[in-house]
């Protein structure tokens, strides 16, 4: 029942951001329904893997232990993979070389 109402919050929220005309209120209406949309998803995701119970107060506290350390985690990941990027070397310069000496072998 409560994910009926969710959604149905969100279609609101969508339907008020079309009626915005200055341009900046619209980016964060989007922005903000796109954050609500991630949180939602996730959330409802660790609940339902871990079995939450969101009716009692210590059941809110683990889950929102749960869910702040896989968000942590996940951060941390997004740090990883970003930094290994950057460290890739990215110049045209290798990747022709290494195509001149493939032609050269054959």
């Amino acid at each position: 029942m409560i994910s009926w109402i969710i959604i149905i919050a969100l279609i609101v929220l969508a339907y008020l951001c079309l009626k915005v005309y200055h341009f900046k209120h619209r980016i964060f209406f989007v922005f903000v329904i796109l954050a609500l949309l991630f949180f939602y998803a996730t959330a409802s995701k660790i609940a339902t893997k871990y079995e939450i119970n969101w009716k009692s107060f210590s059941g809110i506290e683990e889950g929102m232990k749960i869910y702040f350390a896989w968000l942590g985690g996940a951060f941390n990941n997004l740090r990883s993979i970003t930094a290994n990027a950057i460290k890739m070397d990215w110049t045209m310069e290798n990747r022709t070389s290494e195509v001149v000496k493939i032609a050269e072998k054959k």
